[in-house]
């Protein structure tokens, strides 16, 4: 891939779990929208980074053994994501429709341009595009976080805030979810609100190349939004930075990634292996799994995980911190 600043992605053909490979992601992104791939293999799955990245990441790839593992650097993107994700996808539906009609009323230069899809599985995407075209920097994800959250409050709806992460990928329009079987399709504003889940569902059997609509005029409220998104990520980052340094010195009788989980949280990249590390560590001073759960769970949503990866976390800890010991679970 030639260099193309601020337009690559990490892109994955295959499980989520496949390695990572460069691309352009505007194109790739318009390549499966407009079903460009589907002649090749409609059963496979595929996903791209939620942000777009510039020559750091190339760097980073190219000494990092071909793994965008660790990256912290400047990002950007045109399309901001909100995802609603439930068990019951009744509950996605009702909720995906009070979000967007809340959009709607926020934005009316976005009535009718917001791309929304059914994701194949468990929910709803709704693209929000940025028009105004905030420049990429380092803790553009932050600030992208800290507005949907903000959408999604006044909507009176829950998201997905781990796809914040720099780092995560979402799965491409028109490729299939392994388990359901369905296509992730686009789904007009109008058909959102007229069409019931059977015929939703009905709709993603199969994939279609219908593109991604473009906002046809900049929303100035949603410009305003993102500098008030701004204004609250650096205080947040601020506060964050003078609690450090004014806590004082950290009791030694606990490590110092426990205390911070507790107090400050944790970047990005550190989420998980801290999360595990703090399990096992309480383990070995003999709590018992339940209150290292009910000590961590929090902590762990808090600083974006899903309950899923949470649970995870915390259970691999505990189990290793016994293991070490040789005993059980009890």
């Amino acid at each position: 891939m030639s260099e193309t600043p601020f337009d690559v992605g990490a892109y994955v053909c295959g499980p989520p779990t496949s390695p990572r490979a460069l691309v352009r992601h505007a194109d790739l992104l318009t390549a499966y929208a407009d079903g460009d791939f589907l002649e090749r293999d409609e059963s496979r799955e595929a996903y791209l980074s939620h942000f777009v990245f510039g020559p750091e990441l190339q760097s980073h790839y190219a000494a990092n053994r071909q793994s965008v593992a660790g990256f912290a650097g400047p990002c950007g993107c045109r399309f901001l994501v909100l995802d609603i994700d439930r068990a019951d996808l009744d509950e996605a539906l009702a909720d995906v429709r009070r979000l967007v009609l809340f959009l709607h009323r926020r934005y009316p230069e976005l009535e009718g341009d917001a791309p929304i899809y059914f994701s194949g599985g468990k929910g709803f995407h709704v693209f929000l595009e940025l028009a105004h075209a905030p420049p990429p920097a380092v803790g553009f994800h932050r600030v992208c976080r800290t507005l949907a959250e903000a959408l999604a409050s006044a909507a009176e709806v829950r998201i997905d805030s781990a796809i914040f992460d720099l780092a995560h990928i979402i799965r491409l329009p028109n490729t299939r979810h392994p388990r359901t079987g369905l296509f992730k399709r686009r789904i007009s504003a109008e058909c959102l609100f007229v069409r019931d889940l059977a015929g939703i569902l009905e709709t993603a059997k199969h994939p279609a190349g219908d593109g991604i609509p473009a906002m046809r005029e900049p929303a100035a409220q949603l410009a305003a939004d993102w500098r008030d998104a701004e204004d609250v990520t650096a205080r947040k980052a601020h506060d964050r930075a003078a609690a450090r340094r004014d806590f004082g010195p950290v009791d030694a009788r606990a490590p110092r990634f426990f205390v911070d989980l507790l107090r400050f949280g944790v970047n990005e990249g550190e989420r998980h292996q801290t999360l595990f590390r703090a399990a096992a560590w309480l383990t070995e001073q003999g709590a018992p799994p339940s209150l290292v759960a009910a000590l961590l769970t929090e902590p762990g949503r808090d600083v974006g995980l899903t309950p899923k990866d949470v649970e995870r976390q915390i259970e691999c800890g505990i189990q290793h911190a016994l293991k070490q010991r040789g005993g059980r679970t009890p």
